[in-house]
């Protein structure tokens, strides 16, 4: 019996934990992690973090995106407000 009492307190503070894990750093960038982190993992393509350093503004990184991207972002070159987004997730200046 007293198991089952310390049982329903731990179930309700994991899903706690876990409703709120939504309004963390990770959620205020869903367009990267869904499209671009599997692949810039830092050995594929550059990390974030490198990115962030290489490009000062937005326009600075569209500009990249647009003229040195790989041929795996050619689906992304024609999209100026989709990579403006993406600049905006990962923290670079407008």
């Amino acid at each position: 019996m007293k198991i089952k009492m310390l049982m329903i307190p731990v179930l309700l503070s994991g899903a706690v934990v876990f409703l709120s894990g939504g309004d963390t750093f990770a959620s205020e960038r869903k367009l990267w992690l869904h499209k671009c982190a599997s692949c810039h993992d830092g050995k594929t393509a550059p990390a974030p973090e490198s990115l962030v350093e290489k490009y000062k503004t937005a326009e600075e990184f569209a500009k990249g995106v647009q003229t040195n991207g790989h041929k795996a972002m050619n689906i992304l070159k024609d999209s100026l407000p989709l990579i403006k987004r993406i600049a905006q997730e990962l923290g670079i200046k407008e």
